[in-house]
């Protein structure tokens, strides 16, 4: 008699509620158990040497860590587990980074708790998992990018800068940055002056500005 498979999923998020949530809902499934949790970076970096899991599901806000740098660190120590981001954050700002970073799926927190299930077992078959409508935008996105080659210059950025974007626009000062980053000063200046030649600003005022309308314009639409 076969001994059936069973996908050994991993949870990465700071809040305990919605870890115990996940637990719940994945262990509802014969084939699916949760083998490890973690509240931060460090705790799952450790943790995943031992457990080893089929899955990872990453928040992309935990603390001081930065998602995207949570993402490619998994991957580059882990190569075989997939990642599925699940996040409060946009995917249509997003999900992009996060696959081009190394996930292989990404799902906002307000879908249904059946979309989890969904989205593991597709990227468990080794394919991409994304909303209808942020497959449809990726679609035409690529399909009119000869015509409309300045759709968002937002995405111009690399992601250590719109990382630097993202906390200009919070309200963070170059050296709040820096040491959130544990980079230099003048590193951050660095990314400042390369934003600006991107997106097209004149000066540091500008910067501020454009980020912090393009933060609330986010904060609305999520």
């Amino acid at each position: 008699m076969s001994v059936r498979s069973v996908c050994k999923v991993f949870i990465v998020d700071d809040h305990a509620i919605v870890r115990e949530g996940l637990v719940r809902l994945i262990n509802h499934e014969e084939d699916m158990e949760v083998c490890g949790a973690a509240e931060d970076a460090l705790s799952a970096a450790n943790l995943l040497f031992k457990i080893e899991p089929d899955v990872a599901i990453v928040d992309l806000s935990l603390g001081a860590s930065n998602g995207l740098d949570i993402i490619k660190t998994i991957k580059a120590r882990y190569p075989s587990v997939f990642i599925l981001v699940l996040s409060m954050h946009e995917e249509l700002i997003f999900a992009e980074r996060c696959i081009r970073a190394g996930a292989a799926g990404y799902v906002m927190k307000s879908e249904k708790p059946i979309v989890i299930i969904e989205a593991i077992r597709k990227i468990l078959k080794g394919k991409i998992y994304l909303s209808s409508r942020m497959t449809e935008y990726v679609l035409n996105k690529a399909m009119n990018a000869k015509e409309s080659p300045d759709k968002d210059i937002v995405e111009t950025l690399s992601d250590r800068e719109f990382q630097v974007f993202q906390m200009i626009g919070n309200g963070f000062t170059s050296k709040q940055i820096a040491e959130n980053l544990n980079l230099s000063v003048k590193t951050i200046d660095a990314f400042r002056e390369s934003m600006k030649h991107k997106l097209g600003l004149k000066n540091a005022a500008e910067l501020s500005q454009y980020a912090i309308r393009w933060s609330h314009f986010q904060d609305m639409i999520s």
